[in-house]
C-alpha cells in the first residue's frame, strides 16, 4: 500500500487498514489499495475508486481532528471491504457496508459534519447564478450557468428565449 501524505496526522494508516481488514476477515487488505490526499474536494471529505483500488481523502483532513480522519478513512475504505466481501451487487451505504462500519467501532453515517476553513475557500458566502428572460422576466437560480436552458413560455410564443445569466453572492448554508 502506498500513502501520499501531505505530513498530516502522524498516524500509522497502513496499520489501522491491517487491523480493520483482519476485523473484517481480509487478510493482506492494506496491501490491494492506496490512500492518497487531494486539494481537488469541495463538497465531500473522501472518495474510493472501487476498480482502481484507491482511496482519495480531502487535504483539509490534513487538519482535522483525528476522530474526523479516521471516520472517513474507514467509511470509504468499507466501501472496499463490501465489494471484495460481498462483490458488486450491493448498495454503496446498505446493511453490508453498514455492519463494516460498526464492527470497526464507527457510527454508520454518510454525511460527516466537519468542514475546515481553508484560507483558498469563502465560507460565508456561494456564488450563484440567475438566469432571467428580458421578455417574460422569468428567473431561474442555479449554482453554475445553464447556457442550455431556455424560457418555455416565449420559445412557445416564436421567440428565442434566451436567458440572461449574471451571478450573485449569497450567505452559505449554515
Amino acid at each position: 500500500m502506498t500513502v501520499t501524505d501531505t505530513g498530516a496526522n502522524e498516524l500509522n494508516i497502513q496499520h489501522l487498514l491491517r487491523d480493520w481488514g483482519d476485523h473484517w476477515g481480509l487478510r493482506e487488505f492494506e496491501q490491494s489499495l492506496r490512500v492518497e490526499y487531494s486539494h481537488r474536494f469541495r463538497r465531500s471529505l473522501g472518495r474510493v475508486h472501487l476498480e482502481h483500488r484507491v482511496v482519495r481523502l480531502s487535504a483539509e483532513l490534513a487538519v482535522a481532528p483525528v476522530a474526523i480522519l479516521l471516520e472517513v478513512l474507514c467509511h470509504e475504505v468499507a466501501h472496499l471491504a463490501v465489494k471484495d466481501l460481498h462483490g458488486g451487487s450491493c448498495r454503496p451505504h446498505g446493511p453490508e457496508w453498514v455492519a463494516l462500519l460498526q464492527a470497526a467501532g464507527f457510527e454508520p453515517r454518510r454525511r460527516i459534519p466537519w468542514a475546515a476553513s481553508s484560507p483558498g475557500k469563502r465560507p460565508d458566502a456561494r456564488r450563484r447564478y440567475i438566469h432571467h428572460c428580458p421578455v417574460c422576466h422569468l428567473q431561474r437560480m442555479a449554482w453554475r450557468p445553464v447556457r442550455r436552458w431556455r424560457c418555455a413560455a416565449c420559445v412557445a410564443a416564436g421567440l428565442s428565449g434566451l436567458l440572461e445569466i449574471s451571478s450573485v453572492s449569497t450567505p452559505a448554508r449554515a
